[in-house]
């Protein structure tokens, strides 16, 4: 009767034993539950704030787009008004000159050479000597052949 006895005491240890580990499990499987349902409500909260971030960087993106092409034009818009002052102020010009032309024909007078590039030699007087022109063409000679040695 002892051996029935001890024999019912360890199987009511281990069911006990086993009752407590159930019981343990049970809890460690409803605490990861928790965790679960919290990480994933987290992951849909997050999803949420990116969706909206990427909507708030496609709207900035669209407007700061519109802002360039509307600088854009703008610039454009100013190029066009400077392009077209100058284009009236050239006409004006040439029409002054054109106008300023008439008149010295309306006149009689012959049109003076005037050259437009400051670079150009003056124009030699004509009632100045010849002998001072044969300087300055040796002069040019030498500067147009740097090599050139006259004979001793």
């Amino acid at each position: 009767m002892e051996e029935l006895n001890s024999s019912w005491d360890f199987w009511e240890d281990r069911a006990l034993d086993s009752e407590y580990l159930i019981q343990y499990l049970r809890s460690a499987v409803e605490e990861w539950k928790q965790k679960a349902v919290s990480s994933n409500d987290k992951a849909n909260e997050l999803q949420a704030q990116v969706f909206m971030l990427k909507e708030e960087i496609h709207s900035l993106r669209k407007e700061q787009n519109l802002e360039a092409a509307r600088a854009a034009t703008a610039q454009n818009k100013s190029e066009k008004l400077v392009l077209v002052c100058h284009m009236k102020e050239n006409q004006q010009q040439a029409n002054s000159n054109s106008t300023k032309q008439k008149e010295v024909l309306s006149e009689g007078r012959r049109k003076t050479y005037t050259p437009s590039c400051d670079l150009l030699p003056p124009r030699r007087s004509p009632f100045r000597e010849i002998g001072n022109s044969v300087l300055m063409l040796r002069q040019n000679s030498k500067a147009i052949f740097p090599l050139h040695c006259p004979d001793p």
